[in-house]
């Protein structure tokens, strides 16, 4: 919850009372809980529960009623002088980055439509008057916005529509009169250089510069060509030297806009997959292009290295973290290349600056990420490959712990191991598998070690371990391993000593495997023959038995 909101309780006893303040929390459904509590007290009482925001900015509070119950509801008083001019209220500051954003949102379907970003739309006379012609796209944007600010401010929307119209009138007039007058320099044949040093000259130099270069992109109807050009422009910036440095960042505001497309960045590295879009996404971040990708693609991620585009690469980080949060899967028909990917992602991202990837939402990302992948739909995808081996099945979920970051995800996945260890046919398969028994019960002998060394909290690896262990057991009772062994014609302690080999070789697990091991081996240490040939100092007895003491030692320390 964030620390900026919170909800307040409020109950009015009756009709004649005032609406008095019970609780203050930041818990939704607490507030709630305890309203319709109240509600159901007193017939009479009244209840509401606001939600409050804090604007730091102007550091006020908004206050929006979720929850009303009761005769005498709420009703919000508005403004006795309900005609508050919206915050932008001249055209100049349609041009500002907040202004700008809004017109994203609320100009959406109509810019997919014609290919143009916000910052084209503002300095494109052609365009401005294609939207002015479009009337319902525009008369629906502006409803949109005017709805939202009249409830921010409390007043009449239709004075808020009327407003906005106005303004979007006098924007596209300008520009219609600039274009007559044609007192702006286009972009210059002699390059991105020329042309800056053409408009420097114009009474307001960085209104004729973004004309300048949203002219140059009329003719580009497809977005990578728009991209290409404006990286080209960057090279041109980056060859001219100081002479230039002042216009980068109006070339990265250029870039960084059309890059905070979708659909403009999707089709700029052209994959089908996400996980494809994401990985072409992220070298171009880092600056380092994939042999695949497009040549448009290849010229921003050169000009990303230059390390002044910090709004672009923002924009692509914005992007790679909105997209590994997101829902979707990376490859959802590929387990293995997704689980790749993602570490392949976190590698990248770990390059990035730590103002563009913070450590902390890294690990968020790739903890939702995580997550994704360990949906039962996907587990049962990665062990369908394993094609019944219960071994192998137990491997790859072990494997797959070493690509997952979160407590939570661990213990899930700790979930699916128990399932798989403690199934009737994981017992079946180790005993009856065609490979030697004592293979299968090294397998999982290697299962344990491997899940002592992971990453699952102490339960988890306690709880695993105690089932293979389980495992073990049973497999070693219906094999009968250690039971041939025994009945082989041997010196007792020669049986003794092979007996415990298997536990000091990490062919057994830990625990009641070891210790029956342990026990049938002191069984054979006193047998008469193994008393008898000690007492006469057999030095092969000896040190036989010497090393079986060792071994136990070895064992119990380890257990």
């Amino acid at each position: 919850m964030s620390a900026n909101i919170h909800y307040e309780v409020f109950v009015k006893k009756h009709r004649k009372a005032g609406w008095n303040l019970v609780l203050a929390s930041e818990d939704r459904t607490q507030a709630i809980d305890s309203a319709k509590q109240a509600r159901g007290a007193v017939e009479e009482c009244s209840v509401r529960v606001s939600k409050e925001s804090y604007d730091e900015t102007n550091e006020v509070f908004h206050s929006v009623s979720i929850f009303t119950q009761g005769p005498d509801l709420h009703q919000r008083k508005m403004r006795e002088n309900n005609r508050v001019d919206p915050p932008c209220s001249s055209p100049d500051q349609l041009y500002t980055l907040h202004a700008r954003r809004t017109l994203g949102r609320a100009l959406s379907p109509w810019l997919k439509r014609n290919n143009i970003s916000v910052i084209e739309l503002l300095h494109r006379p052609d365009m401005a008057e294609k939207l002015a012609a479009a009337g319902f796209d525009r008369q629906h944007a502006i409803q949109k916005v005017a709805i939202v600010q009249a409830g921010a401010q409390e007043c009449s929307v239709q004075h808020v529509v009327r407003c906005l119209t106005e303004l979007a009138d006098k924007a596209t007039n300008r520009l219609r009169k600039m274009d007559k007058k044609r007192s702006l320099p286009g972009f210059q044949k002699q390059g991105y250089a020329a042309t800056y040093q053409a408009t420097k000259k114009h009474a307001e130099p960085e209104f004729a510069l973004r004309h300048a270069l949203a002219q140059a992109l009329i003719p580009m109807q497809k977005w990578p060509d728009k991209f290409a050009f404006l990286s080209g422009c960057m090279s041109d910036a980056l060859v001219e030297g100081e002479g230039c440095a002042a216009s980068i960042y109006m070339l990265d505001e250029f870039i960084s806009e059309t890059a905070a497309l979708p659909h403009a960045l999707d089709a700029l590295v052209n994959e089908k997959t996400l996980g494809k879009r994401l990985d072409q996404v992220t070298n171009t971040l880092i600056g380092e292009p994939s042999n695949d990708a497009s040549s448009a693609a290849k010229m921003l991620a050169k000009a990303i290295t230059s390390k002044r585009l910090p709004k672009t690469q923002s924009v692509l980080a914005a992007r790679v973290f909105r997209e590994l949060c997101g829902p979707r899967r990376l490859f959802p028909d590929d387990f293995d290349e997704e689980v790749l990917l993602n570490r392949t992602l976190a590698a990248r991202l770990t390059r990035v600056d730590q103002s563009l990837a913070p450590v902390d939402q890294l690990a968020e990302a790739f903890t939702i990420r995580s997550a994704r992948l360990l949906e039962n739909e996907a587990i049962q995808t990665m062990l369908a490959t394993c094609n019944g081996n219960a071994a192998e099945e137990i491997h790859q979920l072990l494997q797959f712990e070493e690509s997952i970051v979160g407590t939570q995800n661990k213990t899930k996945l700790s979930s699916y191991l128990r399932a798989v260890i403690g199934g009737h046919k994981t017992r079946t398969w180790f005993a009856k598998d065609k490979e030697k028994p004592l293979a299968r019960i090294a397998q999982i002998a290697r299962s344990q070690r491997a899940v002592m060394s992971a990453g699952f909290s102490k339960s988890d690896k306690a709880e695993l371990s105690t089932l293979l262990d389980r495992l073990c057991a049973d497999v070693l009772q219906d094999t009968g391993v250690l039971d041939a062994m025994e009945r082989r014609k041997a010196p007792s302690i020669e049986i003794a000593f092979s007996l415990m080999k298997l536990c000091d070789g990490g062919l057994v697990t830990l625990g009641s495997c070891s210790d029956d091991i342990c026990n049938r081996v002191l069984k054979h240490l006193r047998a008469p023959q193994v008393k008898i040939a000690l007492q006469t100092g057999d030095k092969s007895a000896t040190n036989s038995a010497r090393d079986i003491q060792q071994m136990i030692e070895r064992v119990r320390a380890n257990s």
